[in-house]
């Protein structure tokens, strides 16, 4: 396998990995390409037939894809999947940089049956978009990391990891990403069941916390209740767990390369960088800036 990292006028960067013999099969898939492109304002990537199926996702700015005979209107968070046998085509917008991800892949004939209800939802209309996605991000930058860096075992982990984008997807599109938790039967036994499932939420969906509130909306429990209890099993504070579980996951998301402290700040729900460099400094004991430099040194 090979990658070209290219910059055309109207591009500010482009990583696509590349193969040899056109494609390579992981799994279920042969995968043709999967990259990361960031275009300038009014940049076009003209129309061109669409030869396999592709996802994309939206990381920044906005602009439109055009599938056919209709033209989608995209944003940060969207995710866009079209079908072979379409003109396709896509334009940054006039106001700001459009940023995406994307994966263009066939199944083959080795698809377990597990996928193959996958496989036949996404074949079965020209085009599918979900909005305002952003688990979906995860898996993809793993898999264009794994590509980048050829790490030992990097097959195993990019098989894994396109299952991992297609289930993400499958999920964004059908409307059950965002499903909740069953809350747990109230007992006074039950304390132990309730921390458990309020760590499972926050680990799952720490891009899409708003507060403790809205945690405990989502599993059916008082706030005031839910704050006492994961301080009396845990000995920490809720929001004290959650601050620590977002710079966490503020490490991984710069550590890959590919965003920027504000979008990396914006995507944990941080109001403004500011806050984020003083949360992450808290935590951490440095600036997030002083992290990004030291990851971009030890890649050179």
């Amino acid at each position: 396998m090979d990658h070209q990292d290219s910059v055309e006028a109207g591009r500010l960067f482009h990583f696509d990995n590349l193969f040899a013999a056109g494609e390579a099969s992981y799994g279920m898939i042969d995968l043709l390409q999967i990259g990361e492109i960031a275009c300038e304002r009014g940049y076009e990537i003209a129309l061109h037939p669409q030869v396999c199926m592709e996802l994309s996702y939206i990381v920044s700015g906005s602009g439109s894809f055009v599938i056919g005979d209709t033209t989608l209107q995209v944003q940060a968070g969207d995710l866009v999947f079209n079908n072979p046998g379409y003109s396709h085509a896509i334009h940054a917008g006039a106001s700001d940089v459009l940023r995406f991800v994307y994966m263009g892949f066939h199944f083959n004939d080795r698809t377990a049956p597990d996928f193959a209800e996958i496989r036949d939802y996404l074949a079965s209309e020209p085009y599918r978009l979900a909005r305002d996605n952003p688990s979906v991000l995860m898996p993809f930058l793993r898999g264009i990391e794994e590509f980048y860096t050829q790490q030992p075992y990097a097959e195993a982990m990019i098989r894994n990891t396109c299952e991992s984008i297609l289930i993400s997807a499958y999920r964004a599109f059908t409307g059950s990403s965002h499903s909740s938790l069953h809350a747990p039967q109230r007992s006074p036994h039950s304390v132990g069941h309730t921390v458990y499932a309020v760590i499972r939420y926050v680990e799952t969906h720490i891009l899409e916390l708003k507060s403790i509130q809205a945690i405990a909306a989502e599993l059916n429990y008082n706030a005031t209740y839910l704050s006492h209890a994961f301080k009396q099993r845990t000995g920490m504070t809720l929001q004290r767990y959650i601050n620590h579980k977002k710079i966490e996951k503020a490490l991984e998301l710069l550590g890959y390369g590919h965003l920027s402290i504000s979008q990396v700040a914006e995507m944990l729900g941080y109001e403004t960088i500011q806050s984020f460099s003083k949360a992450f400094s808290r935590i951490m004991g440095y600036p997030p800036s002083r992290y990004v430099a030291e990851q971009r040194r030890g890649r050179e």
